[in-house]
């Protein structure tokens, strides 16, 4: 399925589940595929609609040279809301798909938002005297050089074989260049939530990989230390993209999440 946005981008979601029922909206961090969701769609369609959203330049996402912007990419995500006509909608963002739910919700409140789930996503990328929690070994010093580099595997625990092929074929058919998406990946490095979450008016909950490779799980309990409507969880024998590696483990603490805020 696909919608455009008012700049003209054609963007491309998945909708599966009853449509009466709550929405669960998922966002894959920079260059992933929405493939690697497709265990969590699975779980989370016993009780809820759920919709897994392509960023721009991304998945089956129209190619562009626009909006290289995480602002950009937060009026897409409220755009979709308001083309789908959804409210009280759970949002669900590993990596920078976390920052794009922060983006959406600096620009348009959380009215439209019951909760937050973040999956491994520091809200500050850039480790400095203020914060100890960046991305691997990103400083002012070597900002932005240093994310021109390999990263190397973002996952630790192997995932699902049918989930993996299925997002290698999406690749070749509809391929990925980074280098297309580095002036997106600065701004998102550039950014600090800080200050947002600490005003946040709705519960959200931080869920680190204990062997992410990107991040100091630590970051999870310090996130849920600003609010205290946060929780915090750190997910065992599992790196960065939660979802595919613990789909199940993911969605029993989700659940529970929900439940403990009588959503």
């Amino acid at each position: 399925m696909f919608f455009k946005t008012n700049d003209g981008v054609k963007i491309s979601y998945t909708d599966t589940g009853e449509k009466n029922k709550n929405a669960v909206l998922c966002i894959p961090g920079i260059g992933a595929s929405h493939q690697l969701w497709n265990k969590a769609v699975e779980l989370f369609n016993h009780k809820y609609r759920v919709i897994v959203m392509d960023p721009r330049n991304q998945g089956l996402s129209e190619r562009t040279y626009k909006g290289q912007r995480i602002a950009r990419l937060g009026m897409d995500l409220e755009e979709l809301l308001n083309y789908l006509n959804l409210d009280k909608v759970i949002l669900i963002g590993n990596s920078m798909g976390a920052a794009v739910i922060w983006a959406n919700i600096s620009l348009f409140t959380s009215k439209k938002i019951s909760a937050v789930v973040d999956l491994d996503q520091s809200p500050k990328m850039v480790t400095d005297e203020t914060w100890r929690y960046g991305f691997k070994d990103l400083d002012w010093t070597n900002f932005p050089d240093y994310l021109k580099l390999d990263m190397g595997r973002a996952t630790y625990k192997r995932i699902d074989n049918e989930m993996r092929d299925k997002a290698k074929a999406e690749y070749q058919t509809h391929p990925y260049n980074p280098e297309d998406d580095f002036d997106l990946l600065c701004d998102h490095a550039e950014q600090d939530w800080r200050s947002l979450l600490i005003d946040f008016k709705i519960p959200m909950l931080i869920l680190a990989g204990e062997n992410s490779p990107y991040f100091n799980s630590d970051f999870a309990r310090v996130v849920a230390g600003m609010n205290d409507k946060f929780s915090y969880e750190v997910i065992r024998d599992c790196g960065h993209v939660i979802q595919a590696e613990q789909p199940e483990k993911m969605y029993e603490s989700v659940i529970e999440f929900l439940k403990n805020n009588n959503i």
